[in-house]
């Protein structure tokens, strides 16, 4: 069985590549109607900058709407206004089948006005900072968005944007533990595989048999490539996010009692990833 045949066509590749390389307008396809919603928390921050980036990209992938949400604490910082039309051109010039809006919203706290706007969200997407600098958003607002929101949550940490070469050709990688939780990541990452025409990499962490280690089978019609997790979860994940175009981890439970191995790693990975993360369940 031939890997690369298993992949599909790489949506994915070619939509992220717009990013570096914007494709002239002329060959561009025209806007299309898009069912569902993804909306993006953003600021002034670089971060955001890639941020808004993915969310377009899933946008465009999932043949969804994009709304960009801006979140200050008074109504006259034209700082957020600038930022929203930054974003939103930067959007429609490298992505203009995705149907992009903005909102600006006034308030003390962001991970608050970004959950409540994005209650019914498909997908809600928010970028980490790295380093100690505070952004308008503020230092904590993904880590909240992760805890409070109930629905697929992206959580964008990228030493580097655009990306090198070969980037759009990664493969996601997913955390399984035999929990529910990973049963829910391992169905988002198939149907996530899908729309971007790339392989799956499931990590089992604890449980499973070793006679699944390096092997290959096609799950709903996604090439999946099984391992062996060795050693601290944590650690291992950090350094396989080095070699995925993103990581999918299920929600980390609330019941103390209900928690794995792989929860504390899953709870702390937003903040190391080398790549962006989905935290879904």
């Amino acid at each position: 069985m031939n890997e690369t045949d298993l992949g599909g066509s790489n949506r994915f590749n070619d939509m992220i590549n717009r990013a570096a390389q914007p494709v002239p307008a002329a060959r561009r396809p025209a806007s299309a109607a898009a069912g569902g919603l993804v909306l993006a928390g953003v600021d002034d921050s670089p971060i955001s900058s890639v941020a808004a980036d993915h969310a377009a990209i899933e946008a465009g992938l999932h043949g969804w709407a994009l709304r960009l949400l801006t979140v200050r604490r008074t109504a006259d910082d034209d700082a957020g206004e600038t930022v929203l039309r930054r974003l939103a051109e930067r959007v429609r010039a490298n992505y203009p089948e995705v149907p992009v809006t903005s909102r600006f919203a006034v308030g003390a706290h962001p991970a608050r006005l970004l959950l409540a706007e994005g209650a019914d969200a498909d997908l809600l997407v928010v970028g980490h900072r790295h380093g100690t600098t505070i952004t308008a958003l503020g230092r904590s607002v993904a880590d909240r968005v992760v805890r409070g929101h109930r629905g697929p949550v992206l959580v964008v940490r990228m030493p580097g944007w655009p990306v090198g070469p070969g980037f759009g050709t990664r493969p996601l990688v997913v955390a399984v533990d035999g929990s529910p939780p990973a049963s829910v990541a391992m169905d988002f990452a198939y149907a996530e595989a899908r729309a971007r025409g790339c392989q799956v990499v499931a990590l089992h962490i604890v449980g499973e048999r070793m006679d699944l280690a390096r092997r290959l089978e096609t799950r709903q019609g996604v090439a999946v490539r099984h391992r062996i997790l060795a050693g601290d979860p944590l650690a291992a994940l950090v350094e396989e996010s080095g070699r995925a175009a993103a990581v999918v981890v299920g929600r980390v439970p609330r019941d103390l009692f209900a928690r794995t191995a792989l929860d504390s790693a899953a709870r702390v990975l937003p903040q190391r990833a080398l790549c962006p993360v989905f935290v879904v369940g």
